[in-house]
């Protein structure tokens, strides 16, 4: 099949998976675009219009500060935080006077609260990634609707992470009935097999803690509860 913009990454991820390949998609997205935002692109005009709208949420916030770039993120929260004291002042400037009795669903309190709930649920980062991966999820379908070598990369892996699969499972949903039965056969064996080694891995590492298995060899279970972690949550 030709290859395009989003081909390649996705068969990149499925050729070379740390664990669940979406994963690892999500970590090469998260971190190209933080090293866009850190980089150059924090003084153009356009991008620093949308980051004063939709902020930035705390992992990402976090992430962006081990770069290293102080200056570059001073320059961005500065002008968020410009903005959001602009917006609050307005508000404030705007008083609505609170009635004798009942709630004031109008005044300012709620409108304040709003304002901040509102800013405080979106992050510039996150909708960078998320817009892309969508794109990577509707590629991962069209690689194994197309059949042939790359198609076996899909019916190779070892299974994904909850979260994930949770996405793969509702993308399936609008393929026809007779496609969406054919990929569940494909997948859910190997994602059984994960799920029921991650089960016994899990109760041989508790196993280990009673002092008549403490010279018995750990197996596969030493890194039982990260390995637990990221298939119930995926790798954050």
């Amino acid at each position: 099949m030709p290859n395009h913009i989003h081909t390649i990454p996705v068969l990149d991820a499925l050729r070379e998976p740390q664990g669940c390949a979406f994963c690892t998609m999500m970590e090469k997205l998260e971190r190209d675009a933080i090293q866009f935002i850190m980089g150059p692109a924090y003084m153009e005009d356009d991008i620093r219009m949308e980051t004063n709208k939709v902020g930035f949420c705390k992992r990402h916030l976090e992430s962006m500060y081990k770069e290293q770039n102080r200056l570059g993120l001073g320059l961005m929260l500065h002008t968020y935080m410009q903005q959001l004291n602009k917006d609050v002042s307005g508000i404030l400037s705007g008083r609505v006077p609170a009635p004798i009795f009942g709630k004031d669903k109008s005044g300012t309190v709620p409108r304040i609260k709003s304002h901040l709930e509102k800013a405080h649920s979106t992050c510039y980062v996150c909708r960078k990634v998320e817009s892309t991966f969508e794109r990577y999820v509707d590629t991962f379908f069209h690689i194994w609707g197309k059949g042939g070598d790359d198609a076996k990369l899909i019916s190779s892996q070892k299974g994904y992470c909850v979260p994930h699969f949770i996405k793969l499972l509702t993308a399936a949903e609008n393929l026809g009935r007779g496609k969406r039965e054919k990929f569940l056969d494909e997948i859910m064996p190997a994602w059984q097999r994960l799920l029921q080694e991650m089960e016994e891995d899990l109760e041989w590492f508790t196993l280990k803690f009673d002092h008549r298995n403490a010279d018995e060899p750990w197996k596969n279970s030493k890194d039982a509860l990260p390995r637990a972690l990221a298939l119930l949550g995926g790798r954050a």
